[in-house]
């Protein structure tokens, strides 16, 4: 599927931002795939919440074609009480500017996106299309460098993103 040829825009959460950056040291591989990938403020004020501990804001103010949006995003109730704020921003944002996919981490997000007819891929997911699609040498690597900075992945999440990108 090339999804950045057709120019469809992202809505990134947190952690997926936080993971990528760390495994692949930029964003950029992320708008080569997909074109345009947009931040919520939510999101982004998680991100410099830690901003301490790695340079998630900085990586994703440098590239000009990750939108940081300025304003809160209304959220429904159903949003707001289930999920986190960045998640339900980044379920919100996609469902009011009909933007198809979501990349998200977290097993209650991703269940609620998809009930919510969006597109779900992880970090895992976007580290395994940019294998396939020739922007990455190496997932296990990359998952390594997550591990190294302190990402929790399941062995079975691990062995499905090594599988799926033919190094298992």
């Amino acid at each position: 599927m090339l999804l950045w040829l057709v120019g469809l825009m992202i809505v990134i959460n947190s952690s997926p931002a936080i993971n990528l950056g760390r495994a692949l040291g930029t964003l950029e591989i992320v708008v080569e795939l997909y074109g345009r990938v947009v931040v919520p403020l939510e999101v982004m004020q998680e991100i410099e919440a830690g901003g301490d501990k790695d340079a998630t804001a900085d990586l994703l103010r440098g590239c000009s074609a990750i939108e940081v949006r300025g304003q809160r995003v209304a959220t429904p109730r159903w949003l707001a009480h289930e999920l986190d704020r960045g998640e339900a921003a980044v379920i919100q944002t996609a469902l009011a500017e009909g933007i198809p996919t979501v990349v998200l981490d977290d097993l209650k997000a991703r269940r609620a996106a998809r009930l919510a007819g969006l597109e779900v891929t992880g970090s895992l997911g976007v580290l395994v299309f940019s294998k396939q699609m020739g922007k990455l040498r190496s997932v296990r690597e990359a998952i390594e460098r997550m591990k190294e900075a302190g990402a929790w992945l399941g062995d079975p999440v691990i062995e499905r993103a090594l599988k799926l990108a033919d190094e298992d």
